[in-house]
């Protein structure tokens, strides 16, 4: 048996920001009173709270590629999460692995962003692949970085191998690379 429909659904943005915590009191105490008596606002917030929680442990597992905020990854490591990470200067490689104890990788992808107010990433792999293209990514001008959480437990699995990730600035002028960054990864040997 299901309860009535919901004649004035919570939008979808005030649910979040009522689970962020982040409305006045009395935009809460109005949820708060929904949700006591509406069944279908109760599920669609519980249905929220459980995606966040699956998308939480994806990137614990490692399993998620992501352009990220520096925040995010302090507060993974707040939470235990080991993290091994890879500072790479623009236009520079690095020599990189993971190993059976790292929960996840960071690399951090220097760039001059001053100015800057749209982001894209090329990621080149080195397999005959096509490029994947992420559009307008997160960063913070101030930091001089861009945060790159790659998908670790795919890179287990893969051999020793090269792949290229190049920083291309967005604006009504067209666009330009910022930076070219190379990563040379070994597959670790768990005989040695």
């Amino acid at each position: 048996m299901t309860g009535p429909a919901c004649n004035a659904p919570i939008a979808l943005a005030a649910l979040i920001e009522y689970w962020l915590g982040e409305l006045d009191d009395t935009a809460e105490a109005r949820i708060d009173e929904h949700l006591l008596g509406c069944g279908e606002c109760s599920k669609r917030l519980a249905e929220l709270v459980g995606l966040a929680r699956g998308i939480r442990a994806a990137f614990r597992e490692g399993a998620v590629r992501a352009f990220v905020a520096d925040a995010f990854v302090k507060d993974l490591a707040e939470q235990g999460v080991r993290l091994r990470e890879y500072r790479v200067a623009r236009n520079g490689s690095v020599n990189c692995t993971v190993a059976p104890e790292d929960d996840m990788l960071v690399a951090r992808l220097e760039a001059p962003l001053a100015g800057v107010s749209r982001l894209d990433a090329i990621v080149y792999p080195s397999t005959d692949a096509a490029a994947e293209v992420f559009h307008d990514i997160p960063f913070n001008a101030a930091s001089g970085e861009v945060v790159l959480t790659p998908n670790t437990a795919r890179l287990r699995l893969m051999p020793s191998h090269q792949h290229r990730v190049r920083l291309v600035a967005v604006d009504a002028g067209g666009e330009r690379v910022v930076g070219d960054y190379t990563f040379h990864h070994t597959a670790f040997d768990l005989r040695a």
